[in-house]
């Protein structure tokens, strides 16, 4: 645990000293769209290909998986890092990791920015991104699956059909249609766990907002307003905390190591080799069991000898799904909102930046919930969204304390990033969320009506 708990340390060290020569915190937005044909079929991998290689034909620059070969995505630089685009768990589903920014009016630009770039691209194509959290039409199955490395061991390791039918695969393949709107912000060391605490408490809160994947399979999601969230309970049932809510509020660094190290290892990769570690219970065990050679497996089930490296800690820090997490670039990572309507989707990293700069507050107005309570109102609300309840609390009251505490954040940034909060408040006004109007839609118009209003 100590080598863990050493990783961050050295590691929010080393971020601190490259951040200094930019002003304020830095804010990333991964944004994920589902990617699909005029008539809402998912595009084909030669579809995937010629995106590629129209962005290689704009200047940027196409990336191949080093495993196996493929290619899989293309980098343009930004002032802070490069914006990266690749098929995300599904070949169908493309993520654009956008280059940091250093406050959110210059986010939306980029954002603006590579709508023109995308629409180009979908006028000549035919093929559309889409502002939503969910592919509307496709069934999962393993037919969709992106041809990465980091996809081998899924199945091997985390194997169920809870949902997807085994002669289709397993429930993994549910994430080659889920997309969501992630985001990353700066922060020091001492704040980190307090921010890991605070996002992870509002988890229930921010899905009555911006729930917006209840349309999947050619039809209404009756089960979920928030499918993307869903599926990590439907694939890692068995594993407890290992997604979503963690089982506990974290009291320090050192008790965050604890949890991450506990949770079984996936793999580890040796150059441009990837080996599974299917005989160890926890990373721990993996890591510190002595001096001696571990066993791992490659992609054909042979044995390989290995010994543990520094850098299978930061892997491991990718292995694990909590709503909110300290990422491998030391930054907190928000990660269960689902993408957004075109319009607004600068309010998902507007909301997780005004937590972050009121975290003191955030905390206080938390504490008064038990943990126990706060993970079963994030499962409520992937059901019911603003109309979920815990023993008589309303997750909309929550709603309502949560978007103060972060609009008060963003006015002490004293940039008017308030505005972008707004459209937050005028849903809870309404009791009307993302995936309350999709239903609406789709229900009145069909899935060609359906997909005209929603891509981007």
């Amino acid at each position: 645990m100590k080598e863990i708990t050493e990783f961050y340390r050295e590691g929010f060290a080393k971020a601190i000293e490259k951040r200094k020569k930019f002003n304020g915190r830095r804010i990333g937005s991964e944004l994920k769209f589902p990617f699909v044909k005029e008539n809402g079929r998912a595009v084909d991998r030669d579809d995937v290909d010629a995106l590629w290689n129209y962005l290689g034909e704009q200047g940027w620059n196409v990336i191949n998986d080093a495993a196996t070969g493929q290619r899989v995505g293309a980098e343009t630089p930004g002032e802070y890092n490069n914006t990266v685009a690749r098929s995300e768990t599904g070949h169908c589903l493309i993520e654009f990791s956008l280059a940091h920014t250093g406050n959110l009016h210059e986010l939306q630009r980029i954002y603006d920015d590579l709508r023109s770039t995308l629409k180009e691209y979908s006028d000549k194509s035919k093929t559309y991104f889409l502002a939503f959290g969910m592919h509307p039409f496709e069934k999962p199955g393993k037919h969709l699956m992106s041809k990465k490395s980091r996809n081998l061991f899924w199945d091997k390791l985390f194997g169920s059909n809870r949902i997807v039918p085994p002669d289709d695969g397993s429930d993994v393949h549910l994430f080659a249609l889920s997309a969501a709107h992630q985001v990353h912000i700066d922060v020091d060391p001492g704040e980190s766990i307090k921010a890991v605490n605070v996002l992870n408490g509002f988890a229930g809160a921010q899905i009555a907002l911006t729930a917006n994947s209840n349309i999947w399979q050619n039809t209404v999601a009756e089960q979920a307003q928030c499918l993307g969230e869903l599926f990590w309970d439907w694939w890692l049932g068995g594993q407890r905390g290992r997604a979503g809510v963690p089982e506990r509020r974290f009291s320090s660094l050192d008790d965050y190591a604890e949890c991450i190290g506990n949770y079984s290892p996936v793999f580890v990769r040796r150059g441009d080799n990837v080996i599974g570690l299917p005989n160890y219970n926890t990373f721990q065990e993996y890591y510190n069991n002595g001096d001696g050679i571990r066993i791992g497996e490659n992609t054909d089930g042979e044995k390989i000898d290995l010994t543990p490296q520094k850098g299978d800690i930061s892997l491991h820090n990718t292995f694990f799904w909590h709503d909110a997490r300290i990422s491998r670039y030391f930054t907190i990572e928000n990660r269960l909102n689902d993408q957004q309507p075109y319009d607004e989707m600068i309010v998902v990293p507007a909301l997780t930046t005004g937590l972050i700069e009121n975290l003191d507050e955030a905390q206080e107005y938390l504490v008064q919930f038990d943990w126990d309570m706060l993970r079963a109102m994030r499962n409520n609300a992937i059901h019911h969204g603003f109309e979920a309840s815990i023993n008589g609390k309303q997750i909309i009251d929550q709603c309502k304390e949560m978007l103060d505490i972060a609009r008060d954040g963003l006015v002490k940034r004293n940039l008017g990033e308030e505005k972008y909060v707004q459209p937050l408040y005028d849903r809870i006004e309404n009791k009307t969320n993302p995936a309350n109007k999709a239903e609406q839609l789709f229900r009145s118009e069909g899935l060609d009506s359906f997909i005209r209003e929603v891509r981007i």
